[in-house]
């Protein structure tokens, strides 16, 4: 299917909506919330557009000056004033949106546990594409489809695909490297940490924690409660129960000194950063000061191997976003991300071929640096 060139008042609206759906295909919580409030947007800019484009380009029935009112108003005028522009729009979709926007209202304004229902989520796409059409003249699944290709991009393709393939099984057997290169350097800074009794006790006490969190059972789907910013009285207490734990074992540790320096924990670049970007005002984050091999536990959902690879990235890798970088890398096709609606499928695999290499090349740096520092190990310590 061709995708249709974009007129310029369409440009902005589809490239909201379809930032928003590429969230949406990632399914979990965080890209959930994002691709909700990023459709309201899209949904706003969708409707003022519309309102205020020519009637010649929308077959409006409102008089100009009445529109560009209309578009000074709340959301609620602004459905209204839609609603009454023209027959053949649908009212039943347009108060859908508005009951959305009633939504993101709350999770703005309320806190109220800032997560989304994923039946919310798939209407509220759903909704947004019909309204494009409506209003627009905009299939967005046709700007999010690919091009129709040439025999030639076809093979181009299909041989990139099979190399990309090649690629990514050698980036999991790098990633499985990078695993047993992190145990032995937990194993030397301190050995205990890798027993089974104490693998046993940490996962008892997460176990715990994820009790902790609060969840609940809403129309068959669970829902967890987590609140921006994290409830830090309740994380300071869990961080405790970990403190016992670790603690005492690290503390015959060469590395000891370094592993207990204490830093602020809380979040609050990254919730600053969310909350610029959703537009939540007036965000407190309550700040404590924690064992920096404790941190990951306070800040994040963890595991094991998260608190490992923690570690492995306060001793070997300093102020590199090792753990981050890892955690952030595809091992199969379906990891990939989509393909953003303004690139050819072409430039898709080709761009997707590049980020396979940029991968090996840093999960080579991450192996280099690790073996460095497990060969230099009497020398460092």
């Amino acid at each position: 299917m061709d995708r249709k060139k974009l007129d310029a008042w369409q440009k902005a609206p589809v490239k909201i909506v379809s930032e928003a759906i590429y969230h949406a295909e990632k399914q979990n919580e965080e890209d959930n919330l994002i691709s909700f409030l990023l459709l309201d947007v899209g949904a706003e800019m969708l409707l003022k557009t519309y309102l205020g484009l020519p009637k010649h380009i929308t077959g409006s029935i409102t008089p100009e000056d009445e529109r560009y009112n209309i578009i000074r108003k709340g959301f609620h005028g602004v459905i209204e004033g839609v609603k009454n522009s023209r027959q053949g729009i649908s009212a039943k979709e347009l108060a859908r949106v508005e009951f959305f926007h009633g939504l993101r209202n709350k999770l703005y304004h309320q806190g109220n546990g800032l997560t989304v229902q994923r039946s919310h989520l798939d209407e509220y796409i759903a909704i947004i594409k019909s309204l494009f059409k409506q209003l627009l003249k905009v299939d967005i699944d046709e700007q999010l489809s690919s091009t129709t290709l040439t025999k030639d991009e076809a093979e181009r393709i299909a041989e990139l695909r099979e190399e990309i393939d090649s690629l990514l099984e050698l980036s999991q057997t790098k990633s499985n490297t990078l695993k047993t290169l992190c145990s032995l350097i937990v194993e030397k800074i301190a050995s205990q940490l890798l027993l089974p009794s104490f693998a046993r006790e940490f996962e008892v006490l997460r176990d715990r924690a994820y009790s902790e969190e609060g969840f609940s059972i809403s129309k068959g789907e669970v829902t967890s409660y987590k609140t921006l910013p994290n409830d830090t009285s309740m994380r300071m207490e869990i961080l405790g129960w970990f403190e016992e734990l670790i603690m005492p074992i690290i503390k015959t540790s060469p590395y000891f000194d370094t592993l207990q320096k204490k830093i602020k924990v809380g979040n609050k670049l990254h919730i600053d950063s969310l909350s610029s970007h959703l537009g939540i005002k007036n965000v407190e984050v309550v700040r404590h000061e924690v064992p920096v091999i404790l941190s990951i536990i306070f800040d994040d959902f963890f595991n094991l191997d998260d608190f490992y690879f923690n570690i492995v990235e306060i001793i070997v890798f300093g102020d590199i976003d090792f753990q981050w970088q890892w955690n952030f890398m595809c091992f199969t096709l379906k990891d990939i991300y989509p393909m953003q609606y303004n690139e050819s499928e072409l430039e898709y695999w080709i761009s997707t071929l590049d980020t396979c290499n940029s991968q090996n090349r840093k999960l080579d740096d991450f192996i280099k640096q690790a073996n460095y520092w497990l060969e230099n190990y009497d020398r460092l310590k």
